[in-house]
């Protein structure tokens, strides 16, 4: 018994220890597809022409538009990028095969923040292209960060509280197998 309760404990605290939101994000998307995805927000910011080839033709001219806007709503000079959400959706249907990827990105530099919010789509084996995009600047945390700093809160407290409960539903158990003995005569654990 007591093997099986150490190995569960020391199971359950390996699988507590990967719960971070870079952890969880790293085992849905490949690393190198997260740079790709980093990079592609970061060029959509700084000159939406550089990415007239991953545009789907519908929306092309909608970014081509708004390039004179988006200095302003985009971060100035050096700024940290990051992946804050990722979604992937896939439909295969006899003859035809969706893939869908949803991202946020949020970039930071001085007091500006920028989410940059890209809709990917392609069917069959056509390439990835961008059918929706939305940048937004702001001068307050995006929520997609606070959902992350909750995410990363969270699992800290879960690391602690799971492992106490774990130990003290044991320790009970125990307890009541040792007394349950003690009763009967039996020889203790």
């Amino acid at each position: 018994m007591r093997t099986i309760l150490t190995g569960f404990l020391g199971l359950l605290a390996l699988l507590l220890g990967g719960c971070s939101f870079q952890a969880t994000l790293d085992k849905l998307v490949a690393p190198e597809r997260q740079k790709e995805i980093i990079g592609i927000a970061e060029r959509f910011c700084a000159d939406p022409a550089s990415t007239i080839g991953l545009l789907h033709p519908e929306i092309a001219n909608t970014a081509v538009e708004a390039a004179p806007l988006l200095p302003r709503e985009c971060p100035e000079g050096k700024a940290t990028w990051q992946l804050a959400s990722y979604e992937w959706k896939t439909n295969a249907e006899p003859g035809i095969r969706q893939r869908q990827e949803e991202v946020v990105v949020v970039g930071h530099a001085g007091a500006k923040w920028t989410t940059v919010s890209l809709r990917f789509f392609a069917e069959n084996d056509a390439p990835l292209q961008i059918t929706e995009w939305n940048v937004v600047g702001s001068s307050t945390k995006p929520e997609a960060l606070t959902f992350i700093e909750n995410y990363e809160a969270g699992a800290k407290t879960l690391r602690i509280v799971v492992p106490l409960l774990l130990l003290t539903i044991g320790g009970l158990v125990f307890w009541l197998v040792r007394r349950s003995r003690a009763k009967r005569g039996t020889p203790p654990l």
